[in-house]
């Protein structure tokens, strides 16, 4: 009898805490890496954002003036929105708690609760503090350590590769340490994350994720057509996301999405600009949310750091003074 009981009375603390998690917001950051304006939002056909242009823009609200104030490499962006401070320096540590460290700890969520996706190293999305110790930070496939077979987050994954997936992992960290100045192949390394990215909403529900889409990367490799190709799978990929949004019932009504792009490209496409406080960078954002307004375009300068402030105001947390400010204007009951 005392077993049925303890069964019982375990069964009522997960159907409470599960009902607890849906109560808070879920948030998707996706950072859409090195995605040029005059390809994207500026280009009068919007082919090579179809579904951005004509389904998801007109469902949210469209930031034209994301002006970046970091070195134009996407890790200091990246650590600006997960932190809400600049970082002009490259390969800058962070500075403060990320946003995953706050939300974690406030709502005492697990590990699997919370993922990075796609970072360039591990410093960038969490820092250890007294306050906000190495438990607080998410699950984690940085582009370095996601090729660690023996780490604790890829152990969590591991079950959920097929065998050619495994097989990539396997042989692109062997190419890693043999060559590691060797420059990655984007579009292999961007579908396996994404692939697996989507294995990760499906089993494990993660209530904040922000997840780098590097694919566009490859206009490194000077070949426009595959620039433009990446940027056209990247669009198809959002979309299927926002889709999932839709149709999930963990996700659907309590789902903000946020998609920015981190830098520019130069006039050749090919490199990036050099310094974002001689020459700072105009991309755009777009949000999408339950509360968010519908078919906005704002104009007005905005920043990375912004984003920061806006997912702490969605999910509720208190953080440390940034150099952000809240998006107060996408929400509805704004004026």
């Amino acid at each position: 009898m005392a077993i049925y009981i303890m069964f019982f009375v375990e069964s009522l603390n997960v159907f409470a805490q599960n009902i607890s998690e849906k109560k808070i917001p879920n948030v998707i950051i996706i950072t859409f890496s090195g995605v040029r304006n005059v390809e994207s939002i500026n280009d009068p056909t919007h082919q090579y954002i179809p579904y951005l242009w004509n389904k998801m823009f007109k469902e949210g609200v469209l930031y034209t003036n994301l002006v970046d104030l970091n070195h134009q490499f996407h890790m200091p962006i990246v650590r600006a929105i997960n932190t809400g401070m600049n970082y002009p320096v490259f390969g800058g540590l962070l500075k403060a708690p990320s946003i995953f460290q706050y939300v974690k700890k406030k709502y005492n969520l697990s590990a699997d609760k919370m993922w990075s996706i796609g970072h360039w190293f591990d410093t960038d999305y969490a820092v250890e503090t007294d306050d906000y110790p190495e438990d607080t930070s998410p699950y984690a496939l940085s582009f370095l350590g996601m090729f660690s077979v023996g780490s604790g987050t890829f152990s969590e994954i591991k079950h959920m590769l097929t065998k050619q997936e495994f097989i990539f992992f396997e042989s692109f960290r062997k190419v890693m340490e043999k060559t590691p100045e060797k420059w990655p192949n984007w579009d292999s390394l961007g579908m396996v994350q994404y692939q697996i990215f989507k294995k990760i909403m499906r089993e494990f529900k993660p209530k904040l994720v922000h997840y780098i889409m590097n694919d566009v990367e490859i206009a490194h490799s000077d070949s426009f057509g595959s620039y433009v190709i990446a940027l056209r799978t990247c669009d198809k990929r959002i979309f299927e996301l926002w889709e999932l949004i839709q149709r999930d019932h963990f996700y659907k009504d309590n789902t903000y999405l946020i998609v920015n792009i981190d830098h520019e490209r130069n006039l050749y496409y090919m490199d990036h600009y050099e310094n974002a406080y001689d020459n700072p960078s105009k991309v755009w954002m777009y949000i999408y949310g339950p509360d968010i307004k519908k078919g906005k375009v704002i104009e007005r300068p905005v920043h990375h750091t912004d984003i920061f402030d806006t997912v702490a105001h969605i999910m509720d947390v208190e953080t440390h003074s940034t150099k952000g400010r809240v998006l107060k204007d996408c929400f509805r009951n704004s004026n």
